[in-house]
């Protein structure tokens, strides 16, 4: 580890647009470029991405981090993915693309798919074959793979049909086995020729071909490494690689993972047991939905004064919500937000003529609070220990959103130096995959580093005791 800076590329392939990133041994990112890509919604439901776009912006974004960098792709030692999960399509024979992408916000079902609900549970990807199978039969028919988001990048790099354990669960894959289950694929109707081949993360699966090299200015040769799902990826990205510490993502929604040594369950149905991106372990993970979109409703909406004084000055308008939610006491004087807009449940709860619109921020903010305690309960009531929690996503740029995950959980807080912790958890995989180091533990170590620690102020968590179980008595 002497001498040239070997680099490790990544490409974080999102559901808004793509970043390629390239890092270094000590985590630190060399160089990087960003793509935005359209989301097709046309109908009800819908919601498509065209996977040539993806790549084509790929290769652009690849070609701008090795410029700006100053890497030469000679010192790039390995390639890996971060990615969207539960994301499929179908190709041919040649990996050509038959259909567009549907997401994994296309909450669109077939009849078939509705019979097999139960059957089918949290694997997503399966609802979505499943359409295509019922309403364009002819693409089916063709399909010679169903491929995941992954999936597509490893063919486009290195030519093959292949995906991670934390993609393939979204399939029919048994998740106690850790491998296809041909009986389930049997009774949904979808063979499992149709499906790739898994490997764990980690694993070098082949290397960047000729073509490959070409489009994206990346050496021919260099290996190609299995990354994993986005929220997998984090948990190794910040660092939750041992029992206690637990990872918290908070974007447009939020997402809470445990790591965990044997499948277990959560009785009430609300947390997923998922294959985790580290060898023989796996993750519950619960989620929060639109705790970030909340926030960004309400800038879009009553905030038109903010954006305009921020775009005029060159500040973020989330930091000027954020100072004018600060003066506002912990509690926002018995306010509470109900999150779940997305499924048409939510709400403004205790509002009077004594509150105001600052009033309202904080408790957008304090809600996000709220359900990862809930969350968090659910966890430890499973026999999981929850220690500390290590945070990232756009929440965790903001100190009093920090401050409150702290307060209202009652959990000390990480904050990663590294925002994209996803991408960071994919370096890592791929670090170990060519024994740069001998255990993805020890890259944690030399490649996680924290920047804050925020301890919970026990006057503001005797508040927040008082409110808990009021929110969760109308959350739920």
């Amino acid at each position: 580890m002497v001498g040239r800076e070997e680099a490790i590329a990544v490409f974080d392939v999102g559901t808004t647009g793509v970043r390629a990133l390239l890092f270094n041994l000590e985590g630190s990112i060399l160089g990087g470029a960003y793509e935005e890509y359209p989301t097709i919604s046309e109908h009800p439901g819908q919601s498509e991405q065209v996977p040539d776009v993806w790549w084509e912006a790929s290769c652009r974004t690849i070609q701008s981090a090795l410029k700006n960098a100053h890497v030469s792709p000679s010192d790039v030692v390995a390639v890996s993915v971060c990615t969207q999960r539960a994301t499929i399509f179908p190709v041919d024979k040649s990996g050509r693309p038959l259909y567009r992408a549907l997401t994994w916000m296309d909450t669109r079902m077939s009849p078939s798919a509705k019979k097999l609900k139960k059957v089918i549970g949290q694997r997503e990807s399966l609802n979505k074959v499943l359409w295509i199978k019922d309403n364009v039969p002819s693409v089916f028919e063709q399909t010679f793979k169903f491929l995941f988001v992954d999936s597509y990048f490893y063919f486009k790099l290195a030519g093959v049909f292949v995906s991670d354990l934390s993609n393939a669960f979204y399939g029919p894959f048994d998740v106690e086995k850790l491998s296809w289950n041909e009986k389930l694929a049997d009774e949904v109707g979808v063979p499992l020729d149709k499906w790739v081949e898994v490997y764990p993360s980690g694993k070098v699966v082949g290397e960047v071909t000729v073509e490959a090299a070409r489009e994206t200015q990346l050496k021919a040769g260099t290996p190609v490494v299995v990354g994993g799902g986005d929220q997998q990826c984090s948990c190794v990205g910040v660092g939750a690689v041992r029992h206690g510490i637990v990872k918290v993502t908070t974007g447009t929604g939020t997402f809470v993972d445990a790591l965990i040594d044997k499948p277990i369950y959560d009785p009430f149905g609300i947390l997923f047991t998922l294959p985790h991106v580290l060898e023989g372990k796996w993750v519950v993970e619960g989620v929060i939905p639109g705790t970030g979109s909340i926030l960004r409703w309400f800038r879009d909406n009553f905030g038109h004064l903010e954006k305009k004084v921020a775009e005029d000055v060159g500040v973020d308008a989330y930091s000027i919500l954020e100072d004018e939610a600060e003066t506002v006491s912990p509690g926002s004087d018995g306010l509470l937000v109900i999150p779940l807009f997305n499924f048409g449940k939510g709400a403004i709860y205790n509002l009077s003529f004594a509150h105001s619109r600052r009033h309202i921020i904080r408790a957008i903010m304090e809600c996000n609070g709220f359900g990862i305690r809930g969350l968090l309960d659910i966890i430890s009531g499973m026999g999981i220990a929850v220690e500390e929690l290590r945070i990232d996503g756009g929440g965790a740029r903001s100190k009093l959103w920090r401050q409150i995950q702290a307060d209202v959980t009652g959990k000390r807080i990480s904050v990663p130096c590294i925002e994209e912790a996803g991408a960071l958890g994919a370096a890592i995989l791929a670090s170990k995959g060519v024994k740069l180091f001998p255990s993805v533990e020890k890259a944690v170590e030399s490649m996680v580093k924290i920047s804050e620690v925020r301890e919970p102020r026990h006057e503001n968590k005797r508040v927040y005791d008082e409110m808990h179980p009021v929110f969760m008595k109308l959350l739920l």
